[in-house]
């Protein structure tokens, strides 16, 4: 996978754990010391749901798929579904960095979709 933006999480030198980048410990075992790991692989989706009352941000869209993903390096993801048909846990995705919306201010929100292989 290559692409301008990147996924990253952290992981924890002393325990191994892997986490979202946004914590200042380790979930796990309080170590504030830490590797970066960059999303690897094609993600499959683990789970999802379709929301049918998207936030006000989203007020262009009746409805959308929201997912988790685990790439194969272990990293999670949250986001978008670019499609709300045929989908099944396990299956195979790519991330695609876009647009997502216009934030309540009007600004213009970029982050990962992810669309089915």
């Amino acid at each position: 996978m290559s692409f301008e933006h990147n996924i990253i999480w952290k992981k924890c030198k002393k325990c191994g754990f892997l986490q979202h980048s946004s914590h200042l410990r380790c979930i796990k075992c309080k170590s504030e010391d830490f590797d970066t790991v960059k999303a690897e692989g094609n993600p499959k989706l683990i789970s999802y749901t379709i929301l049918k009352a998207p936030p006000a941000e989203f007020r262009d869209k009746a409805s959308y798929a929201l997912g988790i993903m685990e790439f194969e390096n272990g990293v999670k993801g949250l986001g978008q579904i670019t499609n709300q048909n045929n989908l099944k846990t396990g299956m195979n995705l790519t991330p695609i960095y876009r647009k997502i919306c216009e934030n309540l201010d009007g600004k213009e929100v970029y982050n990962f979709v992810f669309q089915p292989i």
